[in-house]
């Protein structure tokens, strides 16, 4: 502690100005209450809820082959066709439901803070702007990452080994999270550039449901399913199969293309939604 009591200059660190104080608030909201724990608990109600419900059905053709009403190649066949099941209804649960709940914590990020008054008088301090939004992108990030895939994933792993007693290949089913994670992002940094671009919660929020919803428009436009996150975790067609199933299942993809493209969108909406708020006006 100095013995003078001139004040110690802070170093200016640029763009960067501030993220340090501003990223430990954020993550505070998420890891300093009970967010986390009621985030969990709603995924692993919704998402692992309707795994376990489908895998239920798993012991019954088990007890049917212990009472030799089926012959044990056919409850196998059974048993193979109820995992597949099972991934399928796990990737495109957590594909949609999580989503929805990106979206509508996103939305709140720079909407609310600039209609209460909060993001001006934030800014008037001696932070960048880009400290400001880069904060609260990588605190929801780091959220959505622990609460929504990594902890659900952990947790769907356990249920379909003991359900099923198939043993995914864990690298895969990483890899498989790791495309989920990459579809929540894309929704995550188009909430938030439209949240720059508009000053309402109506379009912030309906648009992205829009899109969550969208995947129909895959079959009336075949070129969006390849750029947009849809691919990543549901089907497309009978020739155009759930990425992240193949992944968890131990496949080889047949296109990255679904991939590069969320890739190079999500990329494109968090530049873009940097570069417009710092010539935002409060």
């Amino acid at each position: 502690m100095t013995r003078n009591s001139a004040l110690i200059a802070a170093p200016d660190r640029g763009w960067l100005n501030g993220f340090g104080n501003l990223f430990r608030k954020e993550s505070g909201q998420w890891w300093g209450t009970w967010q986390w724990v009621i985030q969990v608990f709603i995924w692993l109600a919704i998402v692992n809820g309707m795994l376990a419900m489908v895998l239920l059905a798993a012991p019954k053709i088990e007890a049917a082959q212990a009472s030799h009403e089926i012959a044990a190649a056919e409850a196998a066949a059974a048993i193979q066709a109820l995992a597949q099941t099972a991934v399928m209804v796990f990737f495109i649960f957590s594909g949609l439901a999580p989503a929805v709940g990106v979206v509508i914590i996103a939305q709140d990020a720079l909407v609310g803070e600039r209609q209460s008054g909060t993001a001006a008088w934030v800014l008037s301090k001696p932070i960048s702007r880009l400290a400001f939004m880069a904060s609260k992108l990588a605190s929801d990030a780091l959220g959505i990452l622990i609460t929504m895939v990594l902890a659900q994933g952990v947790v769907a792993y356990t249920i379909y080994k003991v359900g099923t007693g198939i043993s995914l290949p864990i690298p895969g089913c990483l890899a498989a999270l790791g495309l989920l994670y990459l579809a929540l992002l894309f929704y995550l940094s188009l909430t938030y550039l439209l949240g720059v671009l508009f000053h309402s919660r109506g379009p912030v929020i309906g648009i992205p449901l829009l899109v969550i919803f969208g995947n129909n428009l895959a079959g009336l436009l075949p070129w969006l399913g390849k750029v947009m996150p849809w691919n990543l975790v549901m089907d497309l067609g009978p020739d155009r199969p759930a990425l992240a199933v193949l992944l968890a299942q131990g496949q080889p993809l047949p296109t990255i293309l679904p991939i590069l493209g969320t890739l190079a969108l999500t990329i494109i909406f968090i530049a873009v939604a940097l570069w417009r708020f710092q010539r935002e006006e409060f």
